[in-house]
């Protein structure tokens, strides 16, 4: 009777696990693949894939990845991983809402399970195609506000980068300095600033070709109140793209928060001795006088700037900038004025003023034709000098 009992618990354990690999064939007949034995003993799938019993497929799948069985088995994670990548490709969200993040999990399961690897070639190849839909899916994640859901599928397709050994995902402009900066992205957004930082580290010490890079690690510094820090960041920063506008800025500002305001301007005229021709050096003293409200030496290193590089947007701007701020005050001192006489006298000082602001406006204008701020200023100067042509061919211009 015991041997009758244990024969029945064997076969009765045998069919269990025959139906838990059924499931796995299962799954893959209804996506139309065969497994076929290379010569070399690896496994390949047939390529004639159907879409018409997805739901099937997966719900074969399904039951084998959580039986004990063949929870782990490698062939599971393959057809797992197909089934899902074909569910997302089909657009089947009615099915399965994660089927790419679900697929790309699975193929790279898939990989670092196959120790015969077996399944290697053929993975790799699916897995490729995967984590490009994956990071695509990530940036969808990132514009609908789930950034915790982007971060996760950012950090599965960084993973997939050891298996690329064709440069698929870099053919497909996914670079791993890209998916780095989506993930500070991703980090930033879900204000996990430890994270924003690793990812910021990693982009600075890859050379990444944005000074945004050295100006958010910047500001992260300031929110720790490590003012040292953002400093050194942004002088790092400067030292790749010294005449980025952001950068001048930030450093003048932080010198002068520092109380080493005097120290930059002594630096700054150092360096002018030994380096004349450097606009970016006057570029940046010059911010530095217009902050300390200096602005006849502002203007000076500004128009400096301008001499050594006519084609400069950036002096031309804070010359327009600083000329119609000017003239700004002291129309806001004349609207006190009771005197008509004495007001009148203002106005005509402040729309003088204006007028020299409008030169320097339409210069960078010509430089870039597309800065709202100085179309918008231009706009504003003309009605205040009462040049109506200007004013409406400017209109015209921005389509108003």
């Amino acid at each position: 009777m015991r041997k009758i009992y244990f024969f029945i618990v064997l076969l009765l354990t045998s069919a269990i696990a025959l139906a838990q690999k059924n499931n796995v064939q299962s799954a893959a007949k209804a996506i139309g693949l065969t497994s076929i034995t290379a010569v070399d003993g690896s496994m390949v799938a047939g390529i004639k894939e159907k879409y018409d019993e997805l739901e099937e497929a997966k719900k074969y799948i399904d039951l084998a990845a959580v039986h004990p069985k063949t929870a782990n088995s490698v062939k599971m994670w393959y057809y797992r991983g197909r089934t899902y990548l074909m569910i997302h490709q089909q657009k089947r969200k009615d099915i399965e809402l994660d089927a790419i993040r679900i697929a790309t999990e699975s193929l790279l399961k898939c990989i670092e399970e196959d120790e015969k690897k077996t399944l290697k070639d053929s993975t790799k190849v699916f897995l490729m195609t995967a984590a490009i839909l994956c990071f695509f899916e990530g940036q969808d994640k990132y514009f609908d506000e789930k950034y915790a859901e982007a971060a996760h599928l950012y950090e599965l397709v960084h993973g997939c980068l050891q298996y690329d050994t064709g440069k698929d995902l870099a053919r497909n402009n996914v670079s791993e300095k890209k998916i780095i900066l989506y993930k500070y992205y991703a980090a930033n957004k879900m204000g996990d600033d430890e994270k924003a930082k690793v990812h910021l580290t990693k982009l600075i010490g890859m050379n990444y070709n944005d000074p945004m890079i050295y100006i958010s690690m910047s500001r992260l510094m300031q929110e720790e109140k490590d003012t040292v820090k953002a400093l050194e960041y942004v002088e790092m920063g400067r030292k790749r793209f010294y005449d980025n506008a952001v950068l001048v800025r930030e450093q003048v500002d932080l010198s002068i928060a520092l109380g080493k305001s005097d120290e930059l301007m002594k630096r700054l005229g150092a360096d002018i001795e030994y380096d004349p021709e450097n606009n970016a050096l006057y570029m940046v003293r010059g911010t530095l006088h217009q902050k300390n409200g200096d602005l006849d030496k502002a203007a000076a290193d500004f128009k400096e700037a301008l001499e050594i590089d006519p084609s400069s947007f950036l002096p031309n701007y804070n010359l327009g900038v600083m000329f119609y701020n000017e003239g700004v005050k002291i129309m806001e001192v004349a609207k006190d004025i009771k005197s008509n006489e004495e007001y009148a006298k203002e106005k005509a000082r402040a729309e003088n003023i204006f007028g020299q602001a409008i030169p320097y406006f339409e210069a960078a204008l010509v430089i870039d034709n597309e800065d709202t701020v100085v179309l918008q200023s231009l706009l504003r100067l003309y009605v205040r000098v009462g040049d109506d042509a200007k004013y409406a061919a400017l209109k015209k211009k921005m389509g108003l």
